[in-house]
């Protein structure tokens, strides 16, 4: 039970709620592949591996037979909750029901586990029938010493181009940022051009919509540790999140605490990474 409530009895002047500074829905859920209504406690993603052609060197010979590779990614479920209890006698000491605003909140909790999720996704380990595959260092962009910089984006860049990641091949490709690497971008003179104005990024003071072949995605729930922050780009397909419930809630009289009302909201999800040549972990300096 929530005992912080009575802050907000009406003896001390408030009459509403308001939810604090924090991030509400997930940034990253639209940025990733979907695989819904998933029954058990995990799901198989099948991978066919890239064929190679060989030359017809004769006539009437043999058909070929050329096995096709296969391999396997496991998304694996993991449930999600989050509950509190409104006693009556709070609620008629209160000028609104706060129902709606604990179910708000909780939905919104969900949501930034979510992303949570999704990262751990992107730079951990993956699931696969030989055991844990980790992103290779080939994936990786090293600190450098530095923020987020012109050239580490390049690189990110054409790392998906040489992987045939890329627009050229249908792929959507995204990249996280924090509020230091838009700090980065917008004090770095080669990057803040006609052309970048043109985009009107520096009018908004921020990093949005799509730019140098990413869709920018604000996070500030990337790792960071001793200074160092990962970033992440990657295609939308290179990452799943499944899901065997999305966030349902629960708001009831609970006969066992006295009739009081009990808001509940859960989910069942998992994440993973299906492919490391559509991942790229991006190191940078951050205070």
């Amino acid at each position: 039970m929530s005992f912080q409530i009575t802050e907000a009895f009406v003896q001390q002047f408030a009459d509403n709620f308001r939810h604090l500074a924090q991030q509400m829905r997930s940034r990253l859920e639209p940025c990733v592949s979907i695989e819904p209504n998933i029954v058990g406690m995990s799901k198989s993603i099948n991978r066919l591996g890239q064929r190679t052609a060989q030359r017809r060197t004769q006539r009437h010979g043999d058909t070929p037979i050329n096995d096709q590779p296969h391999s396997t990614r496991f998304v694996d479920l993991f449930d999600w909750e989050d509950g509190d209890m409104i006693d009556d006698q709070d609620k008629i000491r209160m000028l609104v029901d706060p129902q709606s605003d604990y179910v708000k909140a909780m939905v919104a909790s969900l949501n930034r586990a979510k992303d949570d999720v999704i990262i751990t996704a992107l730079g951990g380990n993956s699931r696969s029938t030989t055991g844990n595959i980790v992103l290779p260092s080939a994936q990786k962009i090293a600190v450098g010493g530095t923020g987020l910089t012109k050239a580490k984006i390049i690189q990110a860049r054409r790392l998906f181009r040489k992987n045939e990641a890329d627009n050229h091949n249908g792929e959507e490709l995204f990249i996280t940022y924090t509020a230091a690497a838009a700090a980065d971008i917008l004090a770095d003179a080669t990057l803040t051009s006609a052309d970048y104005m043109a985009a009107k990024f520096l009018q908004e003071g921020d990093v949005e919509g799509k730019w140098m072949g990413f869709t920018w995605i604000p996070s500030e729930r990337t790792p960071l540790s001793s200074g160092t922050r990962m970033l992440y780009a990657f295609a939308k397909s290179g990452v799943t999140l499944g899901k065997g419930a999305d966030i349902t809630t629960k708001v009831g009289e609970d006969p066992g605490k006295g009739f009081n009302t009990r808001v509940y909201a859960k989910m069942s999800i998992g994440s993973v990474r299906v492919e490391e040549e559509k991942v790229v972990e991006i190191a940078v300096t951050e205070s």
